[in-house]
């Protein structure tokens, strides 16, 4: 069909002012979709036998909450990887990377930001699964390897954490050491190395408690199973609203009964096989 010249310039533009909307929109919808501030994120800072499977379960009874078991605490390659590249860069700071007759050419344009980020994908994605994203606000996995992290990395670790998870919450589990340790596969192990990986991660929690006062909640295994329902309830509402923001009414308290009441991890309600 015959058009003016005027005319198909006018659809012409428009046409093209279209797509690059289009794109625009995609553009910032995937940005979206990655933006570390999607979600909040919570991770459960334990050791074995400790009774964390239960508190994943509590946490899964939360609205719009979904948290994972343990992954062999992956996180820990990411911010190891980054502190290589720091320490290499740092060495190598003089030699010309912006040159391309170099050997480290490019080493500078490799982003701190961009582990952040992947950091971030890899926990999201892998939490949510094939389930939709817009479903959750609170994200994240329980572990009990935390022990690995070395002393001299801790705060470096965590500080990274903060930045790839903007507003990161600790879950800090406790059991008697004596009584986790008596439980599971802790028998089959030394036991000089076996307290010595409890006693790391309490010395972790402890510095998240110092660090990080507003974004860790110590919850006790004995309180949660313990005979004192006061007690038991003051710590589960304290628990839902750490993690949701909201406080827990009569309807999500007598559903977190329920899970309470189910058995979690390998042996539950304290088995020791």
């Amino acid at each position: 069909m015959y058009l003016p010249s005027t005319l198909r310039r006018r659809l012409e533009a428009r046409d093209a002012r279209a797509r690059a909307d289009g794109v625009r929109e995609g553009l910032e919808l995937a940005r979206a979709r990655r933006a570390r501030e999607r979600h909040s994120y919570v991770f459960v800072v334990t050791f074995g036998r400790s009774g964390s499977t239960l508190v994943q379960g509590l946490l899964n009874t939360l609205p719009r909450t979904l948290v994972r078991g343990e992954n062999d605490l992956y996180l820990l390659h990411f911010y190891r990887g980054l502190a290589a590249l720091r320490a290499f860069r740092e060495e190598h700071k003089a030699h010309g990377s912006y040159d391309d007759a170099s050997a480290f050419y490019g080493l500078k344009q490799i982003r701190r930001s961009a582990f952040m980020q992947a950091m971030n994908d890899v926990v999201t994605t892998g939490v949510l699964g094939g389930v939709e994203a817009d479903d959750y606000d609170v994200v994240g996995f329980k572990e009990v390897t935390w022990h690995r992290i070395a002393p001299e990395e801790t705060e470096d670790f965590f500080a990274v954490m903060d930045k790839a998870f903007p507003g990161v919450r600790y879950v800090l589990n406790t059991r008697d050491p004596d009584r986790a340790l008596a439980s599971g596969f802790w028998r089959q192990e030394d036991e000089s190395a076996a307290r010595q990986k409890i006693a790391r991660t309490l010395d972790i929690q402890q510095h998240l408690r110092a660090t990080r006062p507003d974004r860790v909640l110590d919850v006790s295994y004995e309180q949660l199973t313990g005979d004192d329902d006061g007690v038991r309830d003051a710590l589960l509402a304290s628990l839902g609203a750490f993690v949701t923001g909201r406080p827990v009414d009569a309807s999500l308290m007598a559903d977190l009964h329920t899970t309470l009441a189910r058995g979690f991890g390998p042996n539950p309600f304290g088995g020791t096989s």
